[in-house]
């Protein structure tokens, strides 16, 4: 089932908090975006049901895919009625003639967003290192764009200090604005609300206003979650989800990210630090991930009692 319009009130109705905190719920999480694997389109024509037309669909960039798989991909996104944002992975790009012959071929099948992000390995493959310098080297080849993305890092990275990703964050964005183009960020999974609501306050301190999409992990088994945790080098959030989770029993259980969307939305997050809306890593699966994402955006949930989440109602 496509996901609803989020739930509007009648103008001069005195909501209850409870009532409020729904309809919050249901704003920040309506419009949400997912990402596939290149290889993976079979997944999104699974979870069509409960996407709706228009919405956006990242495409990672994994070890093993060609130029010609995320072509494929993103022709694959735009045809199934979808908004598809390929990611372009620096250290994976020979030079400045690859990379523009993969830009070309990307606009061709449709993309008008892109994300790019350095690419986890160690040693790049040639000329780029970093989003930074290709964003830079590349800038008069992103005109058949309207939008270029970057990772925001709630919770830091292993590699880079936290002044340097600011730093190189805000040089990304005024590289993008200056071609005319619209900046947006993407930010790295976390499973608790403090880190992000933290780190959001610092951008908008820096006098940032560029888009932001906080980055979730959707339904899945706690020990699927910490596997890729583990993977991407989430820290302090993975282990607190380990901590609350020290039975095989509990280890097994699917869990989701109710609770953090519950905080984000305590918190005003929409309110105070807009724009801003939710991306899911759906690690258990597109149809699994968008077919609980899909009530929510309709305000059909049960409050927890405890404060620490949600139920989506079916």
């Amino acid at each position: 089932m496509i996901p609803a319009p989020a739930p509007s009130f009648p103008s001069g109705v005195s909501l209850r908090p409870r009532d409020a905190l729904v309809e919050e719920i249901a704003q920040l999480t309506h419009g949400a975006s997912y990402e596939i694997a290149a290889r993976d389109t079979v997944a999104l024509q699974e979870a069509r049901e409960y996407i709706a037309p228009g919405a956006t669909i990242s495409i990672t960039w994994m070890p093993a895919d060609t130029h010609e798989d995320r072509v494929t991909a993103t022709q694959a996104v735009r045809e199934a009625g979808y908004e598809p944002v390929p990611h372009i992975a620096a250290r994976r790009i020979r030079n400045e003639a690859d990379a523009n012959d993969l830009l070309a071929r990307l606009a061709d099948a449709g993309a008008r967003r892109l994300f790019l992000i350095a690419g986890d390995v160690p040693k790049p493959i040639g000329d780029f290192a970093s989003s930074l310098e290709l964003v830079g080297r590349l800038r008069k080849s992103l005109g058949a764009f309207e939008a270029v993305g970057f990772g925001g890092y709630p919770e830091g990275h292993p590699a880079i200090p936290q002044a340097t990703l600011q730093s190189e964050l805000e040089t990304k964005i005024a590289v993008v604005e200056d071609a005319g183009l619209s900046p947006f960020i993407i930010t790295q999974f976390c499973f608790n609300a403090a880190p992000i609501l933290t780190w959001l306050a610092a951008l908008r301190e820096h006098g940032s206003i560029v888009p932001v999409r906080i980055g979730l992990a959707g339904p899945a088994s706690i020990r699927t979650l910490l596997r890729f945790a583990r993977v991407c080098g989430v820290g302090n959030s993975a282990r607190a989800l380990a901590g609350n989770s020290a039975s095989i029993a509990r280890l097994l259980r699917e869990t989701g990210p109710d609770p953090v969307i519950r905080k984000l939305a305590e918190a005003g997050v929409r309110k105070e630090f807009g724009p801003v809306a939710l991306h899911f890593f759906p690690f258990g699966g597109l149809a699994r991930t968008a077919q609980w994402v899909a009530p929510v955006t309709r305000g059909q949930i049960r409050l927890q009692p405890s404060s620490s989440g949600f139920q989506p109602l079916s």
